[in-house]
């Protein structure tokens, strides 16, 4: 037995009732396409092999904007000193192989975050209830949606000692982000959708020290170390941000509601803001700083990260050890607030001695507050590899080698949670949040056997 179904005019047919063909949806494929044009030039101008000159100009136009601001024009120059070439510095070539000065500006444009439809707007039309058609409008657009663009200044100092055993870069940068894309409420009155993308009229500010180091610690002939060292100091502020944005959504019971993050003037992006948590009183009830009022309280991005990588061949042996450590940054343990409270006792959640220990009492709300906010500092072993090769003397097989790596092999750390690195999407109308740890899941720790076999 069986059924075949022939003639159908459309293959977007979907049918609920294969007895009644009447009763059929139209589907609709869910594919969508964009275009992107870019013109891109490029002069490269040289005197006497000390003074560099780089200049760049790119115009790219997406069909993702705005019909008023397809197009954005991003120019970018670079210059060059080579010291050493200079007779004055003729002293320092016994020590220095390189010695140059670097400036650089140059403006970059983003449409990331942006669908291709988001700036027109898009009408749903379907077959309703009463047979006839339905339209709505589900989406306003923008017609002077532009491109987000980076204005980047920076200098930086390139060097090389002891014949090349010691080299390393030093850079300063300073950004200036402006014409953030930004999903937002639709003014009121304006259409029935809840939101749209606009161009914000905020400037985002970083600015930072970043170091590369290069150093040949052992160069024999049988047994090499070499390091490699970089860090990355960071500054981060938001100003002229017309608008106030809150976001961080915190789950837990009878936190309906609330949030823990928002973006203010004159304050990192993931600024953290809730009261500051004192503790218990006698009667296990919480006790709130400055009435328990909101406060800001640190940012859930870095100011400082930095890694090192060590490297080591032995004969046919080579290893490498890779440790990265980042700091100044903090972390809302959700998982705390929601699950790891005196009262969780009774409702047979595991919690910490800590809790199960505290005066706290069982019915005291788990209220967003500092009490869960930590720091997130971290070292963490986050690879190392071993690895050998045989002498191969098969003229079958040319080469033979056998690697054992690891990743994420230590953590060393502070915060109670499981990993402050765990980033958990806890966004509130789309805007973003950064630095919430809910019963996710942390880093892997893993191990692979590799075979590298050359025929």
């Amino acid at each position: 037995m069986g059924t075949k179904f022939c003639g159908f005019k459309t293959n977007r047919c979907f049918v609920k009732d294969f007895n009644n063909f009447k009763n059929y949806y139209d589907f609709v494929p869910g594919n969508s396409e964009y275009e992107l044009q870019s013109y891109f030039a490029r002069v490269n101008y040289t005197i006497a092999d000390k003074y560099l000159f780089t200049g760049t100009f790119r115009a790219d136009g997406s069909s993702k904007f705005g019909k008023n601001n397809k197009y954005g024009y991003f120019p970018a120059f670079a210059a060059k000193w080579r010291l050493l070439k200079e007779g004055f510095a003729k002293g320092l070539t016994k020590t220095f192989s390189d010695l140059s000065i670097r400036a650089n500006y140059g403006i970059t444009g983003s449409q990331e975050g942006i669908g291709p439809y988001d700036a027109v707007d898009l009408q749903q039309t379907w077959i309703g209830n009463s047979g006839q058609k339905e339209t709505v409008l589900v989406h306003t657009g923008n017609p002077d949606l532009k491109w987000e663009q980076a204005a980047t200044t920076g200098v930086g100092i390139d060097f090389s000692l002891f014949n090349n055993r010691l080299t390393g870069t030093v850079d300063y940068y300073y950004t200036i982000r402006k014409d953030i894309l930004f999903i937002t409420p639709t003014p009121g009155g304006f259409a029935p959708t809840s939101n749209w993308f606009v161009n914000l009229p905020a400037k985002v500010y970083n600015r930072g020290i970043e170091v590369g180091l290069n150093y040949k610690a052992i160069d024999h002939k049988k047994f090499k170390w070499e390091i490699n060292y970089n860090m990355t100091f960071i500054k981060n502020h938001v100003e002229d941000l017309s608008v106030t944005v809150n976001t961080g959504e915190v789950s837990g019971q009878g936190l309906s509601g609330a949030y823990a993050q928002t973006f203010a003037n004159g304050y990192p992006l993931f600024t953290w803001k809730m009261p500051t948590f004192l503790g218990f009183d006698g009667n296990g009830d919480a006790r709130y700083a400055n009435g328990g009022k909101d406060q800001l309280q640190g940012s859930a991005l870095p100011k400082f990260l930095a890694g090192v990588n060590n490297s080591f061949t032995w004969g046919k042996w080579s290893a490498s050890v890779f440790v990265n450590t980042v700091r100044g940054f903090y972390v809302y343990n959700n998982t705390g607030n929601a699950l790891l409270l005196k009262g969780s006792v009774k409702t047979a959640h595991n919690v910490t001695n800590a809790v199960a220990n505290s005066n706290e009492d069982p019915i005291n709300p788990g209220s967003v507050s500092t009490r869960f906010l930590e720091k997130g500092d971290f070292i963490r072993i986050s690879n190392a590899s071993l690895s050998y090769t045989f002498n191969m003397k098969s003229k079958t097989i040319h080469s033979l080698a056998v690697t054992l790596s690891g990743q994420n092999l230590a953590l060393f750390t502070k915060y109670s949670g499981l990993d402050p690195e765990v980033n958990v999407n806890k966004q509130i109308n789309g805007f973003p949040s950064r630095g919430f740890d809910y019963t996710g899941y942390p880093k892997p720790r893993t191990f692979t056997l590799g075979v590298n076999v050359g025929f």
